[in-house]
Order: structure tokens, then C-alpha cells, then sequence
């Protein structure tokens, strides 16, 4: 093989590597585009899913904790209801929503997910532990998760 031919075949090559190069990268920054986009498109809904989860645990522990003569259980109640009926709605899973609906009768008395007396606590930590892994999985994180 003369020198000239090994010149123009390391030419060649270097020449196809350069169009795969380019196009590799060419198409990893696109697909990082896209990427980015939707997640930025998913924020809203996601910090819109974090604010109702903390507030709907917050208030499941109001519940299972305060005095039910309270004012302070009759405002965790009122509130409960608002997030059951309407704004939860938008953002629950369906762990959530079974939690929501569970811990619902245990207000009303009526504690089959529990089958026991009702017990807030119970159901209060439940919904804790659905609105957690709801959470999981809608942010795609699992250091919170236990096996």
C-alpha cells in the first residue's frame, strides 16, 4: 500500500467520522431539548401535586391527633372536605384517591379500610404513605422508597 492510498483512506474515515460525530451530537442535543421541555411542561402539575400532598398530610395528622371537640379538628375537617371534593382531585393518584376515600369514612365512622373502630391514625398514615409513593413516582425519585 503506497502512502498516498493510506493518506486517503485515513482521510475518508476521518471524514465519516466527523458526520456520525456531528450528527451523534446533533441528535443528543435535540433529544435533551425535548427532554427539558417536558419537564419544564410537567412542573406546574408536579408542584401543583407537592403543595396538596403536603397540606392533605398535614391535615390527615390534624386529625388523627387533635381532639374531636376540638376547633382545630372542626377547621382540619372543613378543610379535608374542600381538598376531597374539588382541588385534590386534580392531582391525586388512584393510591391517593383510595387513601382519600378511606380516610373519609373513618371520619364518618365508618372504617372498612381499617377494619377495625375508626382509627384516624391509621388511615392518616396510610394516606401519608399513598400521597409518598404518588409523589415517587410523578418525580421519578426513590430515595424515599423502602423495599
Amino acid at each position: 500500500m503506497t502512502l498516498q492510498r493510506a493518506l486517503n483512506i485515513i482521510g475518508g474515515a476521518v471524514a465519516i467520522a466527523s458526520i456520525v460525530g456531528s450528527a451523534v451530537a446533533f441528535l443528543y442535543g435535540s433529544w435533551r431539548d425535548v427532554e427539558t421541555r417536558r419537564i419544564e411542561a410537567r412542573k406546574p402539575f408536579l408542584d401543583e401535586q407537592l403543595k396538596r400532598y403536603t397540606e392533605v398530610t398535614r391535615i390527615a395528622a390534624t386529625l388523627a391527633t387533635a381532639n374531636r371537640k376540638s376547633v382545630e379538628f372542626s377547621s382540619a375537617e372543613h378543610r379535608f372536605w374542600s381538598l376531597y371534593w374539588a382541588e385534590l382531585a386534580l392531582v391525586e393518584s388512584k393510591k391517593v384517591e383510595a387513601a382519600m376515600v378511606a380516610m373519609g369514612r373513618c371520619l364518618k365512622g365508618d372504617c372498612s379500610y381499617c377494619k377495625r373502630r375508626p382509627d384516624l391514625e391509621h388511615c392518616a398514615l396510610g394516606l401519608a404513605h399513598a400521597c409518598r409513593e404518588s409523589l415517587s413516582e410523578s418525580w421519578g425519585v426513590t430515595d424515599w422508597r423502602y423495599e
